[in-house]
């Protein structure tokens, strides 16, 4: 008789996601998850097989929940223009809600592991070219409605849209001033007008 899964994997992966967000992949022990997620060794390791394997499951749930927000911005605003705009407002107004100061898991998990292991280097790439891909075809249809600069590379506007929301994840984790990030915002954003 087959292994029956007694556990909302979803839950799970919330809170294992959470705790490695705070701690890092290196600094969660096995003993701090079975606690946080009220599993026990076996179960994980039976489940998701290594310490790394949940970690890679944590990272892509959290992606997932990442792109699904998005999706639910870029809906909300208008114009191309108001999309970026959007986008940096909506990761300003999370990033101060963040009163433990985590940042972004993936930037996190970038400085910690991506120089170290080839699959993070492959994800945390994936993720950069995803918010490339997508920062570029906004400045492309801005540029063709006639409301971000023509003169710009859409690729390079796309690279220092995408460079810019990395630097205030970053910031983020060592002030949660609104004004302080909006300022950063304001002035990155400032290259795409006319």
């Amino acid at each position: 008789m087959p292994n029956e899964v007694l556990f909302n994997e979803e839950e799970v992966l919330q809170k294992a996601t959470v705790l490695f967000w705070l701690k890092g992949y290196n600094g969660t022990s096995m003993d701090e998850l079975t606690k946080v997620t009220g599993l026990s060794r076996s179960s994980i390791y039976n489940s998701f097989g290594t310490k790394y394997n949940l970690f890679i499951k944590c990272l892509n749930h959290y992606k997932q929940h990442q792109y699904n927000n998005l999706t639910l911005c870029l809906h909300k605003a208008g114009t191309p223009l108001k999309k970026i705009q959007h986008i940096f407002r909506m990761e300003i107004n999370d990033l101060i809600k963040d009163k433990e100061n985590k940042g972004c898991l993936i930037i996190n998990t970038t400085t910690e592991l991506a120089n170290l292991e080839n699959n993070i280097a492959a994800f945390v790439k994936k993720n950069m070219e995803d918010f490339e891909n997508l920062f570029q075809q906004l400045v492309k249809e801005g540029q063709l409605m006639g409301e971000i600069n023509k003169t710009l590379s859409p690729l390079a506007a796309a690279r220092h849209l995408y460079n810019c929301l990395v630097g205030l994840k970053i910031i983020a984790q060592t002030t949660n001033d609104k004004r302080i990030l909006e300022d950063i915002a304001k002035l990155s954003l400032s290259v795409l007008q006319k």
